[in-house]
């Protein structure tokens, strides 16, 4: 990745992974090796870009202010707003039509609705992650992939770890990772091709970006409170 210093002006190449080629017309199950391979640059061009923040959100970094005077500060980040296939590459889970196309709650994608007393489940973070971080420990292990394709099923990720759980209230403390992401109105409001189709935006952090033609618990979310952000 070419990267420049704002203050120095200096060009410089960083090696962020080396991608290996899939052969799409012989190389069998070229379609999934392919996915995983972008999954896994994804991820880590988003470690690489924010190593030193999220080093910063568990240790604190010195800022110095405009009179000279240093203060210790924490980054945290509160809201990502993104459409639902960009959030679901972000966060190392499987794109729509998978079991749980939901990210923030365990509805199954042949609910239609999750209205009424029994609400799903929400998604553990801890427990998420670290099926994902199994799964990335077995990929180079002989014998394992039946195990590998388990764990994607049972929670409907990519085998891979995502670099976001490494913020400091994201993938620790409140736990904050699936409550993150936020849609913009422009971007997914429309209508789905057939009724009885699953919803293809479900989530939100802030009631003011989210769409309300869905009726989902996970969508019937207030502004953030103090409780729920960790500040």
């Amino acid at each position: 990745m070419r990267v420049i210093n704002i203050v120095t002006k200096k060009v410089g190449w960083h090696t962020i992974a080396y991608v290996p080629s899939v052969a799409g017309k012989h190389e069998p199950m070229s379609k999934a090796k392919a996915a995983h391979t972008r999954a896994e640059l994804l991820q880590r061009t988003l470690a690489m870009v924010f190593y030193r923040c999220m080093i910063a959100s568990h240790c604190g970094a010195e800022l110095l202010l405009r009179d000279g005077t240093k203060v210790i500060v924490c980054p945290r980040v509160l809201l990502y707003v993104c459409d639902q296939p960009e959030e679901r590459s972000v966060l190392g889970l499987k794109q729509h039509g998978s079991t749980y196309d939901c990210t923030p709650c365990m509805a199954r994608s042949n609910a239609s609705s999750n209205i009424g007393e029994k609400r799903p489940r929400a998604r553990s973070v801890l427990k998420t992650v670290t099926a994902q971080m199994r799964g990335a420990s077995l990929r180079g292990v002989y014998g394992m992939g039946r195990t590998i394709e388990d764990l994607e099923t049972d929670y409907s990720v990519r085998c891979i770890v995502p670099a976001l759980a490494g913020w400091a209230g994201l993938g620790s403390g409140c736990f904050m990772l699936y409550k993150l992401p936020g849609f913009d109105r422009l971007h997914v409001r429309t209508r789905p091709p057939r009724i009885g189709y699953p919803p293809r935006f479900t989530c939100t952090l802030l009631h003011s970006v989210a769409p309300t033609y869905w009726p989902c618990c996970c969508l019937r979310t207030a502004e953030p409170q103090p409780s729920d952000t960790g500040f």
